[in-house]
């Protein structure tokens, strides 16, 4: 669910560039590794979520053979991701969930391929943009940033001079010089794993820059918890994803999910609430209600991908490590909310805005369906963390008003075509409980190493078990080097 169109001036940095627990290193599963050429020891397997992460593992280890059932407690498929067609008209439709794919991202791109899927990219090439920075309407286009000068923030004159490229990239040289390899599960390197303690704008004071350039490579997403993050989760999130086109599949990302779980049908058991996980040195047992009924399942192993504010709530019978513990407890959720406003005319078009914005509330603002030719259509607010713990409780309609206003001031005149519209609030879905894990403030060095490491006979995999929080690659990459660990067995 990761936004990219605020984030775009901020990614030139990267191109510089006890219990159960074992303990031996795990590193991120390339996409040529050949593990699934050859079946170890039949296995039956137990995994639990029909997300991206479940049905990769599931897909891979039912081609060699292995037993596999998935438990997922939702009448559908596909976690995190999920597009709206209904009740809109005209074939538009928005992605609520995962919006874009980057084109680095391997894993995503061999399913997307293997599905026969075709891609759109996620921003128009023409028409402007609208960044709203302390009420302030600044234009700029895909060709050219909007000048420093006019943005109401106080840099120094050196600062100013640096431009775009320059506050983008000085401030992190010396730190980029020394990223390593991101995607090694046991990263940081120790040279910088110092920098955990330290948030973006703390960085950037400590080395000597003005913290207000934080504000503006921040506009979009500059939330209370998003500029806590450690500059270490900033600094591997970009460099995994520099300089790649985002895009989205034509039709709606839940396409993907979809061909998946139809070619899983017969492993899916949907409606499967997992409460309860029991292991042996033998086997484990997953305690299961379904149609208002309890059932157990046994298995030789389990692949949970939950997200972890779900595993949470459930009860494991034999206690998971201490260190396993603190990391799912502790860990930082977002918590995300995405409106969708549906409008009788694209009146933003008329004065040659593409519908896209970013502003310091933090909001993004955009067009889900521009390439369609429609003269109706949408347009997606999504609000990040404080935006969307403010809105908690709220109703539709305040939720939507509250919404309408704040895209209003990206693209007056909205009111004079608002048709309705959806709203969905990540933190409040019980199967979610949250939008996707980052990595806070000495998070990085302390919690995340725990994530990937199994527990017995119980795997772990999903977006918050890999090095890419809050993309569908994570769940991929995750949901198959699980698979590979039990593949693998003698």
């Amino acid at each position: 669910m990761k936004s990219n169109q605020s984030r775009r001036n901020f990614l030139r940095l990267s191109a510089l560039s006890a219990g159960f627990a074992i303990t031996h290193p795990l590193s991120a599963l390339s996409v040529h590794d050949t593990w699934n050429k050859k079946r170890g020891k039949p296995q039956k397997v137990l995994i639990l979520g029909a997300g991206m992460a479940g049905m990769s593992a599931a897909l891979e280890l039912i081609k060699l053979g292995h037993e596999v059932i998935i438990l997922e407690g939702q009448s559908r498929a596909g976690g995190r991701i999920r597009t709206l067609r209904e009740p809109f008209p005209e074939g538009l439709y928005a992605d609520m969930g995962a919006a874009r794919i980057p084109e680095n991202h391997e894993w995503t791109m061999k399913y997307i391929k293997e599905y026969d899927l075709k891609l759109q990219l996620f921003n128009p090439v023409e028409g402007d943009y609208i960044h709203l920075m302390k009420g302030k309407r600044i234009r700029y286009n895909s060709q050219s940033p909007a000048s420093l000068d006019n943005y109401p923030v106080n840099l120094t004159s050196e600062e100013l001079n640096m431009g775009w490229t320059g506050i983008s990239t000085a401030p992190f040289q010396e730190l980029v010089a020394k990223l390593g390899d991101p995607k090694a599960m046991d990263w940081p390197p120790q040279s910088i794993s110092g920098y955990d303690a330290y948030s973006l704008k703390e960085f950037l004071k400590q080395s000597g820059y003005s913290s207000e350039i934080a504000d503006l490579l921040m506009i979009g997403w500059e939330t209370k918890l998003g500029m806590d993050m450690s500059i270490l989760e900033v600094m591997r999130e970009l460099s995994l994803s520099f300089g790649a086109p985002r895009y989205k599949i034509v039709g709606g990302n839940d396409l993907l999910p979809t061909r998946m779980a139809g070619a899983l049908s017969d492993h899916i058991q949907y409606g499967s609430k997992v409460l309860a996980i029991e292991q042996s040195e033998n086997d484990v047992v997953v305690h299961v209600s379904k149609n208002e009924q309890n059932k157990k399942f046994t298995a030789d192993r389990v692949i949970c991908t939950f997200p972890l504010p779900v595993i949470k709530k459930m009860e494991f019978m034999r206690t998971l490590s201490r260190e396993k513990q603190r990391a799912i407890n502790e860990l930082t959720y977002w918590d995300l909310s995405r409106t969708v406003i549906q409008v009788s005319d694209r009146y933003w078009k008329k004065d040659n805005l593409n519908g896209f914005a970013a502003t310091d509330r933090p909001m993004e603002i955009w067009d889900p369906n521009y390439e369609i030719d429609s003269k109706r259509g949408l347009i997606a607010a999504y609000a990040k963390n404080d935006d969307s713990q403010l809105m908690d409780g709220w109703s539709d309609k305040e939720r939507m008003d509250f919404a309408a206003g704040q895209v209003n001031k990206a693209f007056p005149g909205l009111m004079d075509h608002f048709e309705g519209g959806f709203t969905k609030c990540w933190k409040e879905d019980p199967w979610a409980l949250g939008a996707h894990s980052i990595g806070t403030r000495n998070q990085m060095t302390a919690l995340l190493p725990h994530l990937i490491k199994q527990e017995g006979r119980v795997y772990f995999a999903g977006e918050h078990a890999s090095a890419y929080h809050g993309w569908i690659q994570g769940a991929i990459e995750s949901g198959n080097r699980a698979a590979k660990e039990i593949n693998s067995l003698e």
